[in-house]
């Protein structure tokens, strides 16, 4: 039996209930392809929201709040944050684009904006991913991150706010200068990697070059994004061995787009998307091809994505993945059709909390890792299988989980899980067996 549908079920989507897969059982990659076609709009989650920039302006009040009003700014945030958190969860079950999302996923941990630590960033998390990720998972890699860059969850959470010329009218005024937090996660998370040719003076030249990209001033309310020419530092500035001679915004807009057709750039983000798709440890020849493809396409993400599906390397094993915690509790709820109406939210949020993967929670700018060491700790693998036994206790099965796993891990399933399971003395626990498998648990 051919274990490209359940690659494509689970490595490029969030798996699949008996009837989906009867369905990409027919034909993989022609499901695959039709979520590519049906274009990024599909990735959109409903609403309403609130604008980015009355979110922005709530944020900018815990400036000048006092004690208390900072306390009750913040826990409004959270709450606004777990609403937030319940629609994203919510689409990533339902969603008949599977692909879509785990793109947007994808791309939001790449570009992480993250309220740990940062209480001011758990109002606008959410609204980053709406607008600077969503829009863009099958554009271009460009228009990703002129957008991100943008966006004042990044400005905000990267210090940009704080970055202003030292001889720019206010820096003059007000004796104040360039924050580098901003300039040097764009060159070695966003684009170059650590390892993709920049030096300290290429990070201090990018930190002055995108000085005033801001939000609306808190004296002036607050509110979203806003390049201010006051405090741009003025003159032309060296990157990467190129002067920039633009004056204000147009000189960072033509900063970005160099970087993000440079070649480091191609390899750094080829090999991230090797990494998640293929393997840990990809083969080269994986990457080789996505470089390519991105260095052909101007950094075209939907040729990247098709470059994937066509590329032998993705189909030859079908369980080099493990799953993280979200991607694991997203595909169990997908797989036994949990009712989302009838799940309250703070369970599934407490069990991301316990296994340590709540959505814009990630501990650096880095993000989540990508790889089975830093999730299959004994700890963790201990409250996976008290997470899959919990769950299977809670749902109390009625069907037979041998029949489910026949028609879910059965082409990838080895022959000792599908006995344990079929000998297992109760739905119960025939489906804690299927959860906790390490077909269910990879991808």
């Amino acid at each position: 039996m051919s274990t490209a549908p359940y690659i494509a079920a689970h490595r490029f989507g969030l798996g699949a209930n008996a009837q989906e897969m009867a369905v990409i059982n027919r034909a993989p990659k022609n499901w695959l392809y039709s979520q590519l076609n049906a274009g990024a709009s599909k990735a959109a989650l409903k609403g309403p929201y609130k604008s980015t920039d009355e979110l922005v302006k709530e944020t900018v009040k815990l400036k000048d709040a006092n004690a208390n009003k900072q306390m009750n700014i913040i826990k409004s945030g959270y709450k606004l944050y777990f609403a937030d958190m319940e629609k994203r969860f919510e689409h990533a079950v339902e969603t008949e684009y599977p692909l879509l999302e785990r793109l947007a996923m994808f791309w939001s941990n790449h570009f992480t904006v993250s309220s740990k630590g940062k209480h001011h960033i758990a109002r606008i998390a959410s609204a980053f991913e709406r607008e600077a990720i969503r829009p863009h998972i099958l554009g271009k890699f460009s228009d990703m991150l002129l957008a991100s860059t943008r966006h004042p969850a990044m400005t905000l959470y990267l210090d940009n706010v704080q970055s202003i010329g030292p001889n720019s009218i206010f820096g003059k005024r007000r004796d104040k200068g360039i924050n580098e937090n901003l300039a040097r996660e764009i060159l070695e998370l966003h684009t170059l990697g650590v390892n993709g040719g920049y030096t300290q003076d290429d990070v201090i030249g990018l930190a002055k070059i995108i000085t005033g990209w801001t939000i609306v001033p808190p004296r002036q309310g607050g509110g979203g994004y806003q390049y201010i020419h006051a405090v741009h530092e003025p003159g032309t500035h060296k990157l990467l061995g190129k002067t920039y001679s633009q004056r204000g915004e147009a000189q960072g807009i033509a900063a970005l787009t160099d970087i993000a057709s440079h070649p480091s750039t191609a390899k750094f983000i080829a090999t991230k998307m090797a990494r998640h798709f293929v393997a840990d440890d990809p083969p080269q020849s994986s990457i080789q091809k996505l470089e390519q493809t991105f260095l052909r396409t101007g950094g075209d993400l939907k040729s990247m994505v098709e470059t994937l599906i066509e590329m032998p390397e993705v189909w030859a094993t079908p369980l080099p993945k493990v799953k993280k915690p979200y991607e694991m509790v997203v595909s169990t709820c997908r797989l036994t059709e949990l009712p989302m109406n009838k799940v309250p939210f703070k369970k599934i949020a407490a069990s991301l909390g316990l296994l340590e993967h709540l959505p814009f929670q990630a501990t650096s700018p880095t993000g989540y890792p990508d790889t089975a060491d830093d999730w299959l700790s004994p700890n963790a693998t201990i409250n996976r299988v008290e997470w899959c036994h919990a769950v299977a206790q809670a749902i109390r099965p009625q069907e037979n989980p041998y029949e489910l796993a026949k028609a879910t891990i059965g082409p990838v399933a080895n022959a000792d899980t599908m006995l344990w399971i079929s000998r297992a003395p109760t739905h119960i626990d025939g489906l804690a067996l299927l959860l906790a498998s390490p077909e269910w648990q990879r991808r």
